[in-house]
C-alpha cells in the first residue's frame, strides 16, 4: 500500500496525468511497472523509437548528444515525454549516473486503457506538453543530498553539521548516510556504487524524501564518487580558507555549477570577509547562515528541501507597503518564504527579508521614503520626474552592506536592461542597486546606470522572467504576489486641457483635489504598468492584494494603510488556504 501511495503520488506529478480523478489514476497506476537500471546504463537511445514513458521514481539520468545534451533528469520527471506521446524518437541519449528506478507505462497498455476509459484520453492528452519548456530550468526536489567542505583542506565542524542535520530531520523524512556507513577506507568495505550497496541504497530510497549524504572531506574517493551520486551538492564554508578545494573542482567539472549550492557559516565573522568565498565559485545560490540560530537553519532547511513556498512579489512605487504587509502575514501564519523573488519596488521588502532584515525594521525606510521633502522635481524632465540624488543618499544608507550574494534565504530581484531591452536577473551585488532600478516606473526616476553600463529600469511587468528566477532557486511551489490598484476612472478633462495646464506636468507630489491625483502623470504611468502586466501561468497560487482607490504609486504618505490592510487581507486568506 505504501508503495502503490508513493506510485500515484509520482503519476499526479506528471503534467499528463496531474488532472486525473481517482478513479482515472487507478486505472493508469494499473498500467506501471517498475524497472531498475544501472549506473551507467541507457536508458533511452537518440533516435530510436519511444514505446515506453519511463517516469523517474529515484536516481537521476544525464542526456547526452541531441538537443537536451547535459540535461539532468531527476525524482518526479519524465523521459523523452514527448516522443513517447508525438510516436515519435529520442531526442537524446540518457544515461544513469547511478542506479535508477523507473516507473515505466507501455505505450500498448495505455491506450489499452483509453479504450476501456475513453474519459482518460481527455484528461490525458489534453495536459499532455504542459510545463514541458520550462522543466529544464526548474529545480527539482532533491532526493539524494550531498553536505561537504568547501574551501582547500576544510573539513565539516561537528557543531555546524549537527545543527543543519537537526533542521533536516525535523522538516522531512531524512536518511543519513556517512562515510562510516560504507566502512570508510576499512578492508570490505563496501562502495556507492557496488552492485549490491548501490540495489539496497535504491530500495531505502523509495521509504525517504531525501537522502542527506556526508563527506567530511577526509576520505577524497569516497567524497568523489557522492559528488557523482548526488542530485545536489551543498559546500558548507568556514574559516578563511576560501580557495577552491579539489572536491569543488571535481563537482564543477562533473556536476557543473548549477547542481551546487554555498553555504557560508557567519560564527561572528563580517559580511565583508565573507564575501571573499564568492567570485570563485559561480554556484547556483550562496547563502549565509548563523546556524546558533534554530530559525535560520531550519528555513535553510526547507529550502535544500524544497518545502513551504517560494514568494514571488511585483509592486510599483508605494503599493510595494502592500507586499510588505503579505509577507508580514506569511512571517506570521508560521510558514514563512522558503526563498523569494521580486520585480519593481517589491524588491524593497523581500530583499531586505531575504538579507536579514526583519520586516519590522524594513518599516523605518518606508517611513524615511514618505518624507514629500525627499521627492523633489527634477530640472531636466527629459532624465527623470524626479530628482535621484535624495533617494539614493536614502537608500544607500539604510542598504548598506547587504548584498543579495549573502543572503539568508535565496533571493533574486529582477529589473529591465534598457542596454539590451531584456530582463536582468540580480542574483549577487548589493541590494541598494536593485532596489533603486525597480523602485518606481520607468520615467519617474533617472534610469540606474551601474559600473557596466547597463541601463536599469523596472522590471515588474516582466513576470515570465520573474517565474523563471525563481524556479532556479528553490524546488517549492510559487506563490505569486502582486498588487490589484483599481482603474482611474473617467478623465474629467479634456486632453486639451489636461496637457495644456501645469498640474498635469508639474503637479506638486502631495496633490491634493481628486482631478490631480487621476491626472498626474505617475499615476498614468503606474496605471500602464499595471495592464502591460503578463498572464502568470507557472505560479501554483497567485494572490492579487488590494489597493484602495485613489493611492497611486508616489504616495509614499499611505504607506502605512496599505501595508496594514494588506496584511489583514493576506491574513484571512491564508486562513482560508489553512480551513480548506
Amino acid at each position: 500500500m505504501e508503495q502503490a501511495s508513493r506510485t500515484l503520488r509520482l503519476l499526479q506529478g506528471v503534467p499528463a496525468f496531474a488532472g486525473l480523478s481517482g478513479a482515472e489514476l487507478e486505472r493508469v497506476y494499473a498500467c506501471t511497472s517498475l524497472r531498475v537500471v544501472g549506473r551507467g546504463e541507457i536508458v533511452a537511445m537518440a533516435g530510436d523509437p519511444v514505446d515506453d514513458l519511463a517516469i523517474v521514481a529515484s536516481g537521476r539520468l544525464k542526456a547526452r548528444e541531441g538537443g537536451a545534451s547535459g540535461h539532468e533528469t531527476g525524482q518526479g520527471d519524465t523521459v523523452e515525454a514527448q516522443a513517447f506521446y508525438g510516436r515519435g524518437p529520442a531526442s537524446s541519449t540518457h544515461e544513469a549516473l547511478r542506479e535508477t528506478v523507473l516507473l515505466s507505462i507501455a505505450w500498448d497498455d495505455l491506450v489499452a486503457a483509453y479504450a476501456a476509459t475513453p474519459s482518460l484520453i481527455g484528461s490525458c492528452l489534453s495536459r499532455a506538453f504542459n510545463g514541458h519548456a520550462a522543466a529544464a530550468n526548474r529545480v527539482k526536489a532533491s532526493s539524494r543530498l550531498l553536505v561537504c567542505p568547501a574551501g582547500a583542506n576544510a573539513r565539516l565542524d561537528k557543531a555546524t553539521l549537527d545543527a543543519l542535520l537537526l533542521a533536516l530531520e525535523e522538516t522531512a523524512e531524512v536518511r543519513v548516510l556517512r562515510q562510516e556507513t560504507f566502512g570508510g577506507s576499512l578492508p570490505g568495505a563496501l562502495a556507492l556504487d557496488d552492485p549490491a550497496m548501490a540495489h539496497w541504497l535504491q530500495e531505502q530510497e523509495l521509504k525517504f524524501d531525501v537522502t542527506v549524504v556526508i563527506a567530511d572531506g577526509s576520505d577524497h574517493a569516497f567524497a568523489a564518487d557522492a559528488v557523482c551520486e548526488a542530485d545536489e551538492i551543498v559546500f558548507l564554508a568556514q574559516g578563511g580558507a576560501t580557495e577552491l578545494s579539489d572536491l569543488e573542482r571535481h563537482a564543477i567539472e562533473r556536476r557543473g555549477p548549477g547542481r551546487c549550492s554555498l553555504v557560508i557559516a557567519s560564527d561572528g565573522i563580517e559580511v565583508r570577509k565573507a564575501a571573499e568565498w564568492l567570485p570563485p565559485r559561480p554556484y547556483r545560490t550562496s547563502l549565509f547562515i548563523d546556524f546558533s540560530v534554530p530559525r535560520a537553519t531550519a528555513q535553510l532547511a526547507s529550502a535544500l528541501l524544497g518545502r513551504g513556498c517560494t514568494v514571488v512579489a511585483t509592486s510599483s512605487g508605494v503599493y510595494a507597503a502592500a507586499i510588505l504587509g503579505a509577507l508580514q502575514a506569511f512571517e506570521a501564519s508560521g510558514a514563512p518564504a522558503t526563498a523569494l523573488a521580486a520585480a519593481g519596488s517589491a524588491v524593497l521588502p523581500a530583499g531586505m527579508l531575504a538579507c536579514g532584515v526583519t520586516l519590522a525594521d524594513a518599516e523605518d525606510l518606508f517611513r524615511e521614503l514618505a518624507n514629500p521633502l525627499l521627492w523633489k522635481r527634477a530640472g531636466r524632465a527629459e532624465v527623470g520626474l524626479y530628482d535621484a540624488l535624495a533617494v539614493d543618499a536614502v537608500l544607500g544608507s539604510a542598504l548598506a552592506g547587504l548584498d543579495i550574494a549573502l543572503a539568508s534565504r535565496p533571493f533574486a530581484a529582477l529589473s529591465l536592461s534598457l542596454a539590451k531591452d531584456a530582463p536582468a536577473v540580480h542574483c549577487g551585488g548589493g541590494l541598494h542597486a536593485a532596489v533603486r532600478a525597480g523602485l518606481l516606473p520607468p520615467g519617474l526616476l533617472p534610469p540606474l546606470i551601474p559600473e557596466d553600463g547597463a541601463i536599469l529600469v523596472s522590471g515588474e511587468c516582466e513576470t515570465e522572467a520573474l517565474l523563471e528566477a525563481a524556479e532556479r532557486l528553490s524546488s517549492a511551489p510559487p506563490v505569486f504576489l502582486h498588487p490589484a490598484a483599481p482603474g482611474l476612472g473617467a478623465s474629467p478633462m479634456s486632453y486639451r486641457q489636461a496637457v495644456g495646464g501645469s498640474q498635469f506636468r508639474l503637479a506638486p507630489f502631495q496633490s491634493p483635489g481628486p482631478i490631480d491625483k487621476r491626472l498626474r502623470i505617475e499615476s498614468v504611468l503606474g496605471a500602464y504598468q499595471s495592464r502591460r502586466r503578463r498572464p502568470v501561468d507557472g505560479a501554483h497560487v497567485t494572490y492579487a492584494v488590494p489597493v484602495a482607490e485613489g493611492i497611486g504609486p508616489t504616495d509614499w504618505g499611505e504607506w502605512a494603510r496599505l501595508r496594514d490592510a494588506a496584511f489583514d487581507w493576506m491574513s484571512a486568506e491564508i486562513e482560508k488556504t489553512h480551513a480548506a
